[in-house]
């Protein structure tokens, strides 16, 4: 077989591919992934304690506290795979337009292979925001995966003069006061803050006045490119704009328009398990019996087909962005 289909050479370059657009993954779970041992998640949604420790005598036994707050969720991993066909007479047919538009095979496996890994990373990144928002739901937008028990203080929808597009709202006070809200729930120290913006609401952030006012009144306040501002009330800024072709072939955004997610940073905030793919060619792969090898996030291979002649190309993940401290987010509708 050519080396260039080996599935140890498909799957290490499907893994070495640069992520795809990943803005809100790239911000809070690049780093935290690893690899599981089996296809039955079980991670903690975590809460902590908030009490103090009491002055003991250097004779007297250690105080029995409680132990840390945790909500175990079991589940299986869900799995992303997509295979696509290449015929061998799509590359006789570019022949016809003579040397220079031949296209070989394994040029063409190279780029599907590079269009479905960002299929998968588009795929995750949805996943991500959604981990944010507190549940994940499939690519219907209608199936639930997961719930990461977001408590209800923490989803909030504005009306009336608060409303960031209303002459009187002040968007600066919103910010504070559901950062005191994310400090009393996280039950953790909380090392920085970002907050995702859809369109909208960084647009009608920049029109506010009581934003333009302390723009205007600080001046060491950092605005890049276009009057995008990046940082406001202690709080990096990103506008968030991603989005992705529903089932229905809508346009859609990963996050409305109208919405903002506040994170405050600690830890333990997320986790990203990969669970074993079940196939018998994967490296560490559920039915492979030699599974000496180490395990793989992303798995790639191609086979053939007799007839009609062609080849199969073949990429699989099981990654879930998990959420473990929900008291950390913030997700509100401001528009």
């Amino acid at each position: 077989m050519d080396n260039l289909f080996k599935i140890r050479v498909l799957t290490t370059a499907i893994n070495e591919m640069p992520s795809a657009n990943m803005v809100v993954y790239n911000r809070l779970f690049r780093g935290k992934e690893h690899l599981e041992p089996s296809d039955r998640l079980a991670f903690d949604v975590i809460t902590g304690s908030e009490k103090l420790l009491k002055n003991i005598s250097i004779y007297a036994p250690a105080t029995v506290d409680d132990k840390t707050g945790r909500k175990t969720i079991t589940l299986t991993a869900p799995r992303l795979a997509d295979k696509r066909f290449i015929h061998t007479a799509e590359l006789n047919a570019l022949r016809a337009y003579g040397a220079l538009g031949t296209e070989m095979m394994s040029t063409r496996i190279a780029r599907e292979q590079a269009d479905m890994r960002v299929k998968h990373d588009r795929t995750l990144e949805y996943w991500a925001v959604n981990a944010l928002k507190g549940k994940i739901y499939d690519s219907d937008l209608t199936t639930e995966l997961v719930d990461y028990g977001v408590d209800s203080t923490h989803t909030v929808t504005l009306s009336d003069t608060d409303l960031w597009s209303h002459t009187s709202s002040n968007p600066i006070n919103k910010i504070r006061e559901w950062k005191r809200l994310i400090k009393d729930d996280a039950k953790t120290p909380i090392t920085g803050w970002v907050m995702f913006l859809g369109y909208s609401a960084m647009d009608n952030l920049l029109k506010n006045t009581s934003v333009l006012a302390l723009l205007a009144y600080n001046k060491g306040v950092k605005i890049a490119e276009e009057e995008d501002v990046t940082r406001l009330a202690k709080t990096e800024l990103i506008e968030y704009d991603n989005s992705f072709i529903s089932d229905a072939n809508v346009r859609t955004r990963m996050l409305g328009a109208e919405y903002v997610i506040l994170v405050g940073i600690t830890n333990d905030l997320v986790d990203v398990p990969y669970a074993p793919v079940v196939d018998d060619d994967a490296p560490g792969g559920v039915g492979n019996i030699n599974a000496g090898g180490q395990g793989v996030m992303f798995f790639s291979k191609s086979w053939k087909e007799q007839d009609p002649s062609g080849r199969w190309i073949k990429a699989e993940a099981r990654p879930l962005p998990v959420l473990q401290r929900p008291g950390c987010v913030v997700y509100a509708k401001v528009v």
